[in-house]
């Protein structure tokens, strides 16, 4: 039966009660706002309460393990009055309205009215079609990184292959030799570990059997026994368990919530992974930690960006002085400078014609600025980006010096114009218009925050 009693208002709802909603709730209590915190889990931080092993990386604490980091966050937030703490509930239905902001309805039937609406839903790992078919049921022997986490300290001694090139699969690989097992670590490109681990790795050389830059297997197929593995370049092989480490994806349950009571509303829902774009903040909707799919996800980074996502929602409830400029001109006015259609001649290319003498090419540039405050009257020119600078820049950098590949002169355009004040962003073009008689040749480059 629906809840019939009236929706709990708040100023805020925090979707996720990992290290990043944490800390968020933690600052939003300290900023005098009133939180619900939703967690799907009995408890706070739960994904890492398996993750019993020391770490070196958290700042503070070396060899400290996140589970205890984990109960530790958990225990401060529910010691705040003001963080509405609730464990085993998952939303349901969302629902957003203009001038009202977002209406949670929960499955239990519970509704809670909120002013401004933060995700931190964290990460689900990768579980790519062709090694976790849908149509199968799943097996003990074929993990993926969260299967692998939870068993691996009483994992009976075997043959174990390891799918990854990344901190995760080389850190499990020394772990997992250290305890008798057989290792394979099998990797699509080169190790992507930091150098400590790899270097580690590279001592156990006579223990672990490494196959970097291999391409992944054709199949997997898991019986209660083991794990057939078949592959072009190895064969059929057989193991006792196999482990799918092939990185995290941000979880996109509270992602779809959002986008279809967006659209519902008549609103452009924002693209996955979420990303703090500006504006959205106008509609009271924050994004922080690893569901934004950040590049680097750690337990430091989600506390940060908790942080960082408190201070925009209360810059997003706080109400304006008065001749202060709405949040949407603050927030919302991303100024661009594009410059297209920029012809002249280059030094470029490897073919022997190319070398004797500049050809043409077509240069079109966007340099992102972020967000500016609306200006309604003339301002001093040296208090903004001059558009001639970035043309003067681009005609140097591709006349300089002759330079071989366009990719390479795309990167010294990106960095070049990266330098500049105020620039949050570059997206490049570079056209060679006579290279071929029938066609154009072009290739595009984009670098820093869009």
């Amino acid at each position: 039966m629906p809840n019939s009693q009236p929706p709990t208002p708040y100023d805020v709802a925090i979707m996720g009660g990992g290290p990043a909603g944490c800390s968020a709730a933690s600052w939003l209590h300290q900023l005098g706002l009133n939180v619900a915190l939703i967690e799907r889990e009995p408890q706070l931080c739960a994904s890492l309460q398996s993750l019993q092993f020391g770490q070196d990386w958290v700042l503070g604490a070396p060899g400290q393990n996140l589970a205890t980091l984990g109960q530790q966050y958990a225990r401060h937030i529910e010691s705040l009055s003001a963080v509405q703490v609730l464990l085993g509930h998952s939303v349901a239905h969302l629902d957003w309205a203009a001038g009202e902001g977002w209406r949670l309805q929960l499955q239990d039937g519970r509704s809670l009215n909120a002013r401004a609406l933060l995700l931190a839903s964290g990460l689900k790992p990768l579980r790519p079609e062709v090694f976790f078919p849908t149509s199968t049921t799943n097996s003990p022997r074929l993990m993926d990184a969260l299967g692998l986490t939870a068993c691996r300290d009483h994992l009976a001694p075997g043959r174990m292959l390891l799918l990854g090139g990344g901190d995760n699969a080389v850190e499990n690989a020394l772990f997992l030799q250290a305890r008798g097992h057989q290792v394979t670590l099998w990797s699509r490109s080169d190790w992507r570990a930091q150098q400590s681990l790899v270097e580690r790795l590279r001592a156990q050389a006579e223990v672990i059997t490494v196959r970097p830059r291999s391409a992944m297997p054709t199949r997997l197929s898991a019986d209660t026994a083991g794990v057939s593995v078949q592959s072009q370049q190895f064969g059929d092989e057989r193991f006792d368990h196999v482990a799918v480490l092939l990185g995290f994806e941000a979880e996109p349950s509270a992602w779809l919530l959002v986008g279809d009571a967006l659209q519902r509303a008549g609103v452009t829902a924002p693209s996955h992974p979420f990303r703090d774009e500006p504006r959205f903040a106008p509609l009271g909707l924050f994004v922080a930690g690893d569901a934004s799919g950040r590049q680097h996800p750690s337990v430091q980074t989600a506390l940060g960006d908790g942080v960082v996502a408190a201070k925009a929602v209360e810059t997003f409830l706080r109400p304006l002085s008065e001749g202060q400029p709405t949040l949407a001109m603050r927030r919302n006015n991303r100024q661009i400078i594009h410059i297209t259609g920029l012809r002249f001649g280059a030094n470029l290319g490897v073919l022997d014609f190319e070398r004797e003498g500049p050809q043409p090419i077509q240069v079109d540039a966007e340099v992102n600025l972020g967000a500016q405050a609306i200006v309604s009257r003339d301002a001093d020119i040296g208090h903004v980006l001059d558009y001639r600078r970035v043309r003067a820049i681009i005609i140097d950098e591709c006349t300089a010096e002759h330079t071989d590949l366009l990719e390479a002169l795309l990167g010294k355009l990106c960095t070049r114009l990266m330098k500049l004040p105020g620039v949050a962003g570059v997206r490049i073009k570079v056209t060679k218009l006579e290279i071929f008689p029938d066609c154009q040749v072009a290739i595009s480059a984009e670098c820093g925050a869009w």
